[in-house]
């Protein structure tokens, strides 16, 4: 049997940062990274930078095959958790092979949730999430003269440019509510990302969700529920991530959405430990239980996982907590598409919040949204959503993350002439 003073489950951001961060801090200690895939790592973000052209293949991946024998970790590629053992701390891989940890993070991160209506198994239709689909997509659009994305959000957003930067002439965006990212945006914040969209010759279809696929002379349709007809020589999917967390059952680790942690990322099993889009972890600034997924939280988890790991004792007295890092973060996440940006910020949730203020018009084709709440008698911005407006993004990332009052400019928020920056002068 094969062991480990800290085996980590995933190998990308948030597992590799924190292999990183034990290595720096513990250079003698013994690590493994466990990862499925065949590639040493790599950014998702960067993902569709290469589909466009922006930026080379090999630009894509972050870490070369040497580093890791230079930092002396060892990485399985091509393998996943098939089962754990909590109580004995050995974790059984898919390939047969058992590992025996001192220390466990589970990062496994998200696979997509595949598109399940009849004829959605064929090769034109594509995900963005690996490697292997960036040159997919790469070979296919080169090809293509008319596209479908299905699927909203970040994921769709991307399509479109990547479809139409690749010379897909039609491209056609399949919206299943009555505006885009409803439940995210207002009605008129996607009005102004949708006329982005529109300006750059993507079609926006409305109250249209797909149904099944026909195929005939070697072409592909899309038919919607509603009958509809819509020619896809590829097919974008974005409709959600998921994490694979079914190797836990029986490990006594607390999962409800994501596995559960405290605010230093560790479960309720003594030396194991969650991360990335897989942690379900208690959210300092906000005061709520929160999943963050994406890469910049991946990345700050794994650094302050990777602290917690390397500097705890489980012989530690109990309320030693000066060696065990909080994770503690103001989530923003951004992507341009065309001539446009969109932007959320901290918990952009109408439900969460008191109040939300708008900044900007339609007209201007630019709309900022904050979301302000008051927590334990301050009033403060907890999110924003950013459409076209980039210079408001640093100051409200700012804002949530200090957890300032900002009552006293509560009024001037809407006025577009007010400088956001005053908000934590």
């Amino acid at each position: 049997m094969k062991s480990a003073d800290y085996l980590i489950i995933g190998g990308s951001a948030a597992g590799t940062t924190a292999a990183e961060t034990i290595r720096n801090l513990k250079p003698d200690s013994s690590i493994s990274i466990v990862t499925d895939e065949n590639h040493e790592m790599y950014s998702r973000v960067s993902l569709p930078h290469y589909i466009r052209g922006k930026i080379d293949r090999e630009q894509v991946f972050l870490r070369k095959p040497e580093y890791y024998s230079e930092k002396n970790i060892n990485l399985l590629k091509n393998t996943k958790a098939k089962n754990l053992d909590s109580k004995n701390k050995v974790v059984e891989l898919a390939n047969g092979e058992q590992v025996q940890y001192g220390k466990l993070l589970i990062s496994v991160g998200g696979y997509v949730v595949p598109l399940k209506i009849p004829g959605s198994d064929s090769k034109n239709i594509f995900y963005m999430r690996t490697v292997e689909d960036a040159d997919a997509i790469i070979k296919a659009s080169k090809q293509a003269k008319s596209a479908v994305i299905i699927g909203g959000g970040f994921i769709g957003l991307e399509f479109t440019s990547c479809f139409k930067v690749n010379g897909v002439s039609d491209v056609t965006l399949l919206v299943r509510e009555d505006y885009y990212w409803k439940g995210k945006l207002d009605k008129k914040s996607a009005q102004v990302l949708s006329n982005t969209l529109k300006k750059n010759g993507i079609t926006i279809e409305t109250n249209e969700e797909a149904d099944h696929f026909d195929y005939s002379n070697n072409q592909s349709v899309v038919v919607t529920k509603s009958g509809n007809k819509y020619q896809a020589d590829v097919v974008g999917v974005g409709i959600g991530i998921r994490s694979d967390l079914s190797w836990l059952d029986g490990s006594g680790i607390k999962i409800d959405r994501a596995i559960v942690t405290n605010e230093y990322l560790e479960t309720n099993v003594p030396d194991i430990y969650a991360a990335g889009d897989c942690a379900q972890f208690k959210d300092v600034i906000f005061e709520r239980e929160h999943i963050l997924g994406n890469w910049a939280n991946a990345t700050s988890q794994g650094n302050a996982v990777g602290k917690t790991m390397a500097l705890t004792s489980p012989k530690a007295p109990e309320g030693q907590a000066g060696q065990r890092t909080v994770f503690e973060t103001a989530s923003s996440y951004s992507i341009n598409f065309f001539d446009g940006s969109c932007t959320f910020i901290g918990v952009a949730d109408e439900d969460y919040a008191d109040e939300i203020i708008v900044r900007g018009s339609v007209e201007n084709h630019k709309m900022t949204r904050i979301f302000v709440k008051t927590i334990n008698n301050v009033m403060r911005v907890v999110g924003a959503t950013v459409i076209n407006s980039t210079p408001d993004v640093a100051p409200l990332t700012v804002a949530v993350k200090s957890k300032v009052d900002i009552s006293q400019y509560k009024d001037e928020l809407a006025n577009a002439g007010f400088d956001l920056k005053n908000l934590t002068l």
